[in-house]
């Protein structure tokens, strides 16, 4: 005991002093003793303490997990509908392929992997509807009327929204709607998966109802040509760059007045487009705008043609703007 801390410390006698009578002995003798009492009592409160906080922290889990399990095992008599649905479909999703088995629930476990997949594809279609309607959609071409802007079998996308927010102006690549039946019926082809597909956004629109044109003339221009020289808009020629190589502007005299809401429009490659020009006298040359799907901003396929078209609003920009109001 002479090397406890607390004996060295307290103690009234110096260390290593020996009693020199039977009465300091006896003091020696009660004063440790009483100090080996205080150490035993201290270290007992110690222990009955520590034990009673693991029984706490013990009774705590389990009661968390007493509530988990009566949570867990809650008759379905008392359960709601929709918390039997729940809690069938939480049992279902944590089914592994070895226990179906095991409990001859392949059955099962095949149809929770079968509503999880078709939600997955759902969820996919309805985000590629979405943005095929409100953002981007895209297009295949499928002739050489826009070369070499557009080569055959480019895919192209158009930007769909920013048509709610804008009109297409003059050079603008436009994709539109065959409403007035320039393409000839028999032409036209389609294929009932690859329809649905384009319809939700999955694929490029391959279907030969859309065509794509530049914007030459807007509401209220008049768009004319000799047959021999440049095009004139408004009273001024223009120079096209985007021209196929060796093409003349137009080889077919016209002169025509664009009505209100509607576009005049030529290929690029234009001895290889029936475009407006062709439809002056059937009624049909100009385009609705209700038709137009949007303007064309990039070539996405193949990466060997991949880029963004090259605005060419400025071959029109020394063009006046109309001298009167177009006419419906």
């Amino acid at each position: 005991m002479a090397d406890d801390k607390n004996t060295a410390n307290t103690s009234p006698f110096p260390e290593g002093y020996q009693p020199q009578s039977r009465r300091e002995r006896r003091e020696m003798e009660e004063y440790f003793a009483r100090l080996a009492a205080e150490k035993a009592a201290a270290e007992k409160t110690a222990t009955e303490q520590n034990a009673a906080a693991k029984n706490a922290e013990r009774e705590e889990t389990t009661d968390e997990e007493s509530a988990v399990d009566v949570e867990t095992t809650k008759d379905f008599s008392e359960m709601t509908p929709k918390e039997r649905r729940k809690a069938k479909r939480a049992e279902q999703a944590e089914l592994t392929y070895s226990q179906a088995q095991e409990e001859g629930r392949l059955g099962e476990w095949l149809w929770v992997q079968a509503r999880e997949g078709g939600t997955v594809i759902l969820y996919a279609l309805v985000i590629a509807f979405l943005v095929k309607t409100f953002l981007l959609r895209g297009f295949y071409i499928p002739s050489g009327s826009m070369e070499q802007t557009l080569q055959v079998n480019d895919r192209v996308f158009i930007n769909v929204a920013g048509s709610y927010f804008s009109e297409p102006k003059r050079g603008d690549v436009i994709v539109f709607k065959d409403s007035q039946g320039w393409i000839p019926s028999t032409q036209k082809t389609s294929s009932p998966l690859k329809d649905a597909l384009s319809f939700a956004g999955i694929l490029p629109d391959t279907s030969s109802n859309f065509l794509v044109k530049r914007v030459i003339g807007t509401p209220g221009d008049v768009v004319e040509s000799d047959g021999n020289g440049k095009i004139k808009v408004n009273g001024v020629e223009i120079t096209e760059p985007y021209l196929y190589p060796g093409n003349p502007p137009s080889e077919m005299p016209f002169k025509v007045t664009v009505p209100a809401g509607k576009y005049f429009v030529m290929g690029d490659h234009r001895s290889n487009s029936a475009d407006s020009r062709y439809h002056i006298s059937d009624g049909t040359a100009f385009i609705s705008k209700d038709d137009v799907q949007g303007n064309v901003f990039v070539v996405a396929w193949p990466l060997n043609h991949f880029g963004l078209l090259q605005d060419q609003s400025s071959v029109f920009s020394s063009v006046p703007e109309p001298t009167s109001t177009p006419s419906e």
